[in-house]
């Protein structure tokens, strides 16, 4: 999985986790710490974060936070080592499309969630025409081998109630990308990056992507979809 710059904005977390709007008093489990900023935005708001870390490390700032808890855990197993209906809030740093068997991890999140409380997370969503989220889903594995394929809302929206969540409030933001951006740090062939660069100029002129592409200053910019989520456990 690969950990962009815009991804890990650490101003864009603290702006999810308002929108969560957590009780000061809340205890956080982030189920799988990607590179931590998720957590790391909970703990300016609520009073102790539990994340795990599965594989890879969080940004090393992130450790700081006094009431932040870095706790290793096998990125193999989803059975998550709490009792039952431990935390007031669980949620998620990397992102759901990206954890493997993620039905048996939200039933694990459903079980260390007091009833009532929240789980809450944001992810990348395809566009619910099925051309388009297609379309989205083969750009983004030329540029990253690891991508399954990215969830539409509606999706989510079932997911969650089969893992006994109610989503309670959905917000979704526009997530501006360049391509230099977008393909910075990755290992990508120069065969690939002009087969993404064709396919970029197809889909902005015959409107397929869903991505808003645009040609600035001899690059390509983009739009991807943004879901912040929040839902309450129910039962």
């Amino acid at each position: 999985m690969l950990m962009s710059r815009i991804l890990a904005d650490p101003a864009r977390a603290r702006r999810f986790v308002a929108f969560v709007a957590p009780p000061k008093e809340a205890s956080v489990l982030d189920v799988w710490a990607g590179s931590g900023i998720i957590a790391w935005a909970f703990t300016y708001r609520t009073k102790e974060v539990v994340s795990l870390v599965r594989g890879g490390r969080p940004l090393a700032w992130v450790a700081r936070r006094p009431n932040l808890v870095l706790m290793e855990a096998d990125s193999r197993s989803f059975e998550l080592p709490f009792p039952n209906e431990a935390f007031h809030i669980v949620t998620s740093g990397l992102p759901l499309h990206h954890i493997p068997r993620v039905r048996e991890m939200l039933l694990e999140m459903w079980r260390v969630c007091v009833p009532g409380g929240l789980l809450a997370f944001e992810e990348t969503v395809s566009h619910e025409q099925d051309v388009r989220a297609r379309y989205q889903d083969r750009l983004e594995r030329l540029r990253d081998r690891s991508h399954g394929r990215y969830f539409r809302l509606s999706e989510l929206i079932h997911l969650l109630g089969e893992g006994g969540f109610w989503p309670r409030r959905i917000q979704v933001i526009d997530l501006q990308r360049d391509f230099n951006e977008w393909l910075a740090g990755v290992k990508v062939s120069a065969r690939k990056v002009e087969l993404i660069r064709r396919l970029m100029a197809g889909a902005q002129e015959a409107d397929l992507s869903g991505l808003d592409i645009k040609v600035v200053d001899d690059t390509f910019v983009f739009t991807q979809k943004v879901a912040w989520v929040v839902a309450e456990r129910i039962g």
